[in-house]
């Protein structure tokens, strides 16, 4: 009979402490986005069950939508850069690949540092509407029948903001690294 030594559980060595990290916060942001899609779909579909079959329709469901709309598109437009689904024309940049590759880099690295200018001046003009919503509890809606307020809006898009202009500005400094790598032939990672 073979004496066994008592040894390290093998995955010891591997469960490390999870660390927050930034790609974690945009999936979080992402899935809290795909989440109020869900909520969103069964409020409209509980709003045309009860006017029709009930003659009673929910009341705020169309502020509720339209300002979810825009929360949406803020939560997740971090993660969609991150995966490469943010819309673009790529057919000039699918030439440079094939011929000037570092070009085509560089092409996306300025696309992506303008993204990221784009975002910061949103921030910046978003700031004082933030502001301005808390403190004078700007609402929604109708006083008495259904009130929503507005500055959570303001806020997500606030947070938004920051996530999309540093995840353009991850994905840039990718660009400018693949591109002056020696040896790269520029067919690295596609954002």
């Amino acid at each position: 009979m073979a004496i066994r030594k008592k040894t390290e559980e093998p995955n010891a060595a591997l469960k490390k402490p999870r660390r927050f990290s930034f790609e974690t916060v945009i999936s979080v942001m992402n899935s809290i986005g795909t989440a109020w899609v869900m909520v969103i779909l069964v409020i409209i579909n509980l709003d045309i069950c009860g006017r029709l079959f009930f003659n009673y329709p929910l009341r705020g469901v169309p502020e509720l939508v339209t300002m979810s709309i825009v929360a949406l598109v803020f939560l997740q437009i971090a993660h969609t850069l991150k995966v490469g689904r943010l819309t673009r024309v790529e057919i000039l940049l699918d030439v440079l690949q094939k011929r000037l590759p570092k070009l085509r880099l560089f092409c996306e690295g300025i696309y992506h540092l303008v993204g990221a200018g784009l975002l910061a001046v949103l921030f910046s003009a978003s700031v004082p509407l933030f502001t301005g919503a808390w403190k004078i509890g700007e609402y929604a809606g109708a006083e008495g029948d259904f009130m929503l307020p507005i500055w959570p809006v303001k806020l997500i898009i606030l947070i938004g903001c920051i996530a999309g202009c540093l995840q353009f500005l991850l994905i840039a400094a990718r660009n400018f690294r693949q591109m002056f790598q020696s040896g790269t032939s520029g067919k690295g990672e596609r954002p």
